[in-house]
């Protein structure tokens, strides 16, 4: 978010018009449910962290901006396990609108992989992925704008359709090449959206415990699923001096309930994150330094309020997005199924609308909450890498 707190705010306001709407059942037909690769979430005897000696190759020395990429060092985890290592300043800059972007960047070859967090997080939030995705693959994320170590925008019109913008344009700027688009919570419907507006980019799409609001899901006499995929994406509805006076009240009452979340959540970021955690031990104190640094900034309140306020802004619902995908295009949902926020019948009702647009969608479980990425990184990793290698290895755009 324009701050890491953020992600901690979402359980003031859960019920939102971002989070997904009602549920339905799982159908048959061309979208399918894997094996699923998880395993029983037995924690292992602890193991003393360090950071390790070998640090995450990147594809070239040089980043967008043209200075050196920042070195990427890894360490292992209480469970032994590999990731990054935090670096408080942040990692690589690329401007975007005159804005300061931060993004990671690691890996040689491969078919690209472009991560995008979800609401209140950060380009870190993926620590685990890169040490295995980086391996055979050219590995990016970025913090979106008003999130993390990128600028925090206080006047940026806020929405899906704004960060797709974003996306696009550092797929294009930075990647060079489509990319398979990989998203958690909002980061997920970011990612819908960018392959909805901008096919150009998107080489597959990922979606992790998304975030995003359905629209009509009614069935007319035809039998069809309504939406609203005919319709322009700038086409603005006419109001009247009574409505904006209506929006402008709102708006401040929003501001004011925001201002309340910002500082009443700062000294509650570990017990609000592990309600959303299926492991809590991996509610650790880089995941909290990294979401409350960004909240010291001087703008970090003034952007979280156009922040909460950015639901409101999008005009394309899921159904609207999902409509406009390349039938080619590759679906895969993983899904927490221990989320609070995004229920599996969340994913249930994806895969319904996979099914009657006619798109080649797989959904796979996972043992985890609302971010199966750093809740239960080895089965989100073995997943995504199994469905990649059967799909896009020795696919070149």
């Amino acid at each position: 978010m324009a701050m890491g707190l953020c992600c901690t705010a979402l359980l003031t306001f859960r019920h939102n018009s971002l989070l997904l709407g009602s549920t339905l059942a799982r159908t048959k037909g061309p979208v399918t449910t894997s094996p699923v690769l998880v395993s029983p979430r037995k924690l292992p005897a602890q193991l003393k962290r360090g950071v390790t000696k070998r640090a995450v190759t990147a594809a070239t020395d040089v980043s967008v901006s043209g200075g050196p990429l920042a070195t990427l060092e890894t360490e292992r985890d209480a469970k032994g396990r590999e990731r990054l290592k935090i670096r408080e300043d942040g990692w690589n800059n690329w401007n975007w609108n005159g804005h300061n972007i931060n993004y990671i960047q690691s890996g040689t070859e491969g078919p690209p992989v472009l991560l995008i967090h979800g609401f209140g997080a950060h380009a870190y939030h993926w620590r685990y992925q890169f040490p295995e995705l980086s391996k055979n693959h050219r590995v990016y994320s970025l913090c979106l704008l008003g999130y993390g170590w990128s600028d925090k925008a206080p006047t940026a019109p806020y929405s899906a359709e704004f960060w797709a913008d974003q996306v696009a344009s550092f797929v294009r700027e930075v990647i060079g090449e489509k990319a398979i688009l990989v998203g958690n919570s909002i980061g997920a419907v970011t990612s819908l959206a960018t392959a909805a507006i901008h096919p150009d980019t998107a080489a597959g799409l990922v979606m992790v415990n998304a975030a995003g609001r359905f629209g009509d899901m009614a069935s007319d006499v035809t039998g069809e699923i309504k939406t609203a995929a005919s319709e322009d994406f700038t086409e603005d509805k006419p109001s009247n001096p009574i409505d904006g006076f209506v929006s402008s009240a709102q708006e401040l009452l929003k501001d004011a309930i925001s201002a309340a979340i910002f500082y009443s959540t700062r000294f509650r970021i570990p017990l609000i994150l592990k309600q959303v955690y299926l492991d809590p031990e991996q509610v650790d104190e880089d995941l909290v330094k990294s979401i409350t640094t960004p909240a010291l900034d001087p703008n970090a309140l003034a952007t979280f309020q156009s922040l909460y306020r950015a639901p409101g802004r999008g005009k394309l619902s899921v159904n609207d997005m999902m409509a406009k995908l390349p039938r080619e295009l590759k679906v895969l949902l993983l899904w927490g199924q221990e989320d609070p926020w995004m229920s599996p019948q969340k994913a249930d009702q994806i895969m319904r609308i996979c099914d009657h647009q006619g798109l080649e969608c797989e959904y796979v479980p996972l043992a985890a909450g609302h971010c199966p990425q750093d809740d239960n990184p080895e089965d989100l990793n073995k997943n995504l890498q199994r469905w990649i290698q059967a799909n896009f290895d020795g696919v070149t755009s």
